[in-house]
């Protein structure tokens, strides 16, 4: 027996069936903001002394670096400039004067490498000091928190330092006291305001998620 063929919907009933509603877009979900724990207060302790005492070790090491590195430029132009001029003058055996100038220079860069040096493992030292106090307190990452705000003190530093020969000059007429006397007092005293702040931020935004 042949099977019936199945009827052919009209295209009246085709229009007549309701169509089905599409499902509604669901709002999305506002993000959840990150809690953090906050410092204990001996965190808040270490991370404010940290960056008063390490900072101001890396500060001093930072600025005798730059300068280091601008007098050891300066030494090597100033060999260069007594070479070529005792040679213009009496060749291979220069006199008394043009002998201890170039003599005098070669001190003088070696003691310019000396300083460069000691600007190095002061700062070394700066990090080392920072993620141990850091490390003493319990904080999550310390060395993470030292290296972050250490980036950020050399930045900051820069800029800083014109501020402090600013308010040097500023606060004496002295072409001399200003510069060499009262800017290193005014630079150490911002050291510790600054340093304490920034490690005192970065080691916030590192705390433990709760």
């Amino acid at each position: 027996m042949a099977a019936e063929p199945t009827p052919t919907p009209s295209p009246e009933t085709t229009a007549a069936e309701p169509a089905t509603p599409a499902d509604p877009v669901k709002p999305a979900k506002p993000a959840t903001p990150v809690k953090r724990q906050p410092l204990t207060r001996q965190q808040t302790q270490s991370s404010l002394l940290a960056g008063a005492v390490a900072h101001t070790m890396f500060q001093a090491g930072w600025f005798a670096f730059g300068m280091s590195l601008a007098a050891l430029a300066a030494t090597a132009l100033f060999g260069n400039v007594v070479s070529a001029f005792t040679r213009s003058l009496g060749g291979d055996d220069p006199n008394a004067l043009l002998r201890a100038l170039d003599g005098g220079s070669e001190l003088l860069f070696w003691v310019v490498v000396s300083f460069l040096i000691g600007s190095v493992i002061l700062i070394a030292l700066a990090v080392l000091v920072s993620g141990w106090m850091l490390s003493a307190a319990g904080l999550r990452t310390p060395w993470k928190v030292t290296w972050v705000a250490i980036g950020i003190a050399a930045l900051v530093d820069i800029a800083f330092f014109w501020v402090y020969v600013g308010l040097a000059n500023l606060l004496t007429e002295s072409q001399i006291a200003g510069p060499v006397l009262l800017t290193p007092v005014i630079a150490l005293i911002g050291g510790i305001v600054v340093g304490s702040i920034i490690w005192w931020v970065i080691a916030r935004t590192r705390r433990e998620r709760v």
